[in-house]
């Protein structure tokens, strides 16, 4: 049976969220080790190695994928980051950014986010008509 396989799995957490996550894994039974950063790196996350069954493993990482927020594509031109998550959203929401105006989607799924994804790729500032039409046809 596979769910009593161990799985050894590297996290990448954010410092605020670890011990939050230590309690997570602590209540799914599995284990956490801290993985050292790259020799020479600096990083502002911190990576745990989990080590579990299968379903304890995914709490972790699905607590952890909560925790981090929803999504938010900033579609305007020069954006710094067109692509990147933000804790004022909850996870599975999804804010567009556009040059007139903002678009919130409570609930989303893979086919518009890989359509919404294709319309961040392009040049240009892109209107919340573009964002509308892209997420009535996202098979684009």
């Amino acid at each position: 049976m596979r769910s009593a396989e161990a799985v050894r799995e590297v996290v990448v957490v954010d410092p605020v969220d670890l011990e939050a996550i230590r309690e997570t894994a602590r209540q799914a039974g599995v284990e956490l080790a801290d993985v050292p950063p790259f020799r020479g790196i600096q990083t502002v996350m911190a990576s745990v190695l989990v080590v579990g069954d299968v379903g304890a493993v995914d709490l972790v990482r699905e607590e952890v994928e909560r925790r981090r927020g929803g999504l938010v594509f900033d579609l305007r031109a020069g954006a710094l980051r067109p692509i990147h998550r933000s804790r004022a959203l909850r996870h599975g929401e999804l804010e567009v950014v556009a040059v007139d105006g903002v678009l919130r989607i409570a609930d989303c799924d893979g086919e518009l986010i890989a359509a919404l994804t294709r319309l961040a790729s392009g040049r240009g500032e892109k209107t919340v008509a573009m964002v509308e039409e892209t997420a009535v046809s996202p098979v684009r």
